[in-house]
Protein backbone atom coordinates (compact mmCIF):
# COMPACT_ATOMS: atom_id res chain seq x y z
CA UNK A 1 0.00 0.00 0.00
CA UNK A 2 1.39 3.34 -0.92
CA UNK A 3 -0.19 6.67 0.64
CA UNK A 4 -1.41 9.48 -1.92
CA UNK A 5 -3.58 12.41 -1.59
CA UNK A 6 -6.82 12.98 -3.32
CA UNK A 7 -7.95 16.20 -4.48
CA UNK A 8 -10.58 16.42 -2.06
CA UNK A 9 -8.31 15.95 1.17
CA UNK A 10 -7.27 13.32 3.13
CA UNK A 11 -4.35 11.40 2.52
CA UNK A 12 -5.60 7.09 1.69
CA UNK A 13 -3.52 4.27 1.14
CA UNK A 14 -3.92 2.59 -2.21
CA UNK A 15 -3.00 -1.11 -3.33
CA UNK A 16 0.03 -0.45 -5.86
CA UNK A 17 -0.59 -3.96 -7.25
CA UNK A 18 -3.85 -2.57 -8.60
CA UNK A 19 -2.44 1.01 -10.55
CA UNK A 20 -2.55 0.40 -14.29
CA UNK A 21 -1.48 3.96 -15.42
CA UNK A 22 -0.69 7.25 -13.75
CA UNK A 23 -1.88 10.05 -15.83
CA UNK A 24 -0.73 13.70 -15.71
CA UNK A 25 -2.69 16.19 -17.63
CA UNK A 26 -3.51 18.73 -15.32
CA UNK A 27 -4.46 17.03 -12.57
CA UNK A 28 -2.83 13.45 -11.46
CA UNK A 29 -4.93 10.89 -12.22
CA UNK A 30 -4.33 6.82 -11.34
CA UNK A 31 -6.25 4.27 -13.09
CA UNK A 32 -6.48 1.50 -10.75
CA UNK A 33 -7.42 -2.50 -12.13
CA UNK A 34 -11.16 -1.72 -12.03
CA UNK A 35 -11.66 1.66 -14.05
CA UNK A 36 -11.57 3.98 -11.01
CA UNK A 37 -9.72 7.01 -11.49
CA UNK A 38 -8.23 8.57 -8.88
CA UNK A 39 -7.38 12.47 -8.92
CA UNK A 40 -4.25 13.18 -6.87
CA UNK A 41 -2.34 16.18 -5.74
CA UNK A 42 1.08 13.68 -5.64
CA UNK A 43 3.22 13.69 -8.86
CA UNK A 44 3.68 11.10 -10.87
CA UNK A 45 7.52 11.01 -9.75
CA UNK A 46 6.44 11.26 -6.40
CA UNK A 47 3.86 8.00 -6.50
CA UNK A 48 6.95 5.98 -9.08
CA UNK A 49 8.98 6.75 -5.98
CA UNK A 50 6.76 5.16 -3.48
CA UNK A 51 6.29 2.14 -5.59
CA UNK A 52 9.93 2.08 -5.68
CA UNK A 53 10.30 2.50 -2.17
CA UNK A 54 7.15 -0.19 -1.31
CA UNK A 55 8.95 -3.24 -3.93
CA UNK A 56 12.43 -2.21 -2.59
CA UNK A 57 11.51 -2.91 1.30
CA UNK A 58 9.56 -6.35 0.18
CA UNK A 59 12.90 -7.36 -1.55
CA UNK A 60 15.23 -6.34 1.26
CA UNK A 61 12.76 -8.46 3.79
CA UNK A 62 12.63 -11.87 1.64
CA UNK A 63 16.29 -11.30 1.39
CA UNK A 64 16.28 -11.15 5.09
CA UNK A 65 14.01 -14.51 5.36
CA UNK A 66 16.17 -16.21 2.80
CA UNK A 67 19.64 -15.95 4.28
CA UNK A 68 17.84 -16.61 7.97
CA UNK A 69 18.31 -13.50 9.37
CA UNK A 70 16.06 -11.82 12.06
CA UNK A 71 14.00 -9.53 8.86
CA UNK A 72 13.59 -5.91 9.56
CA UNK A 73 10.92 -4.15 8.28
CA UNK A 74 11.98 -1.10 6.27
CA UNK A 75 10.10 2.16 6.85
CA UNK A 76 9.00 4.12 4.54
CA UNK A 77 10.30 7.90 4.45
CA UNK A 78 9.22 9.75 6.59
CA UNK A 79 7.09 12.09 4.14
CA UNK A 80 5.28 8.94 3.13
CA UNK A 81 3.60 8.76 7.20
CA UNK A 82 2.43 12.58 7.13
Amino acid sequence: MIPVTPIEGQRILINADLIEEVESILDTIIVLANGRRLFVTDTPTEIVERIRNLRASVLAYADDILERRPGVVVPFPAEARA
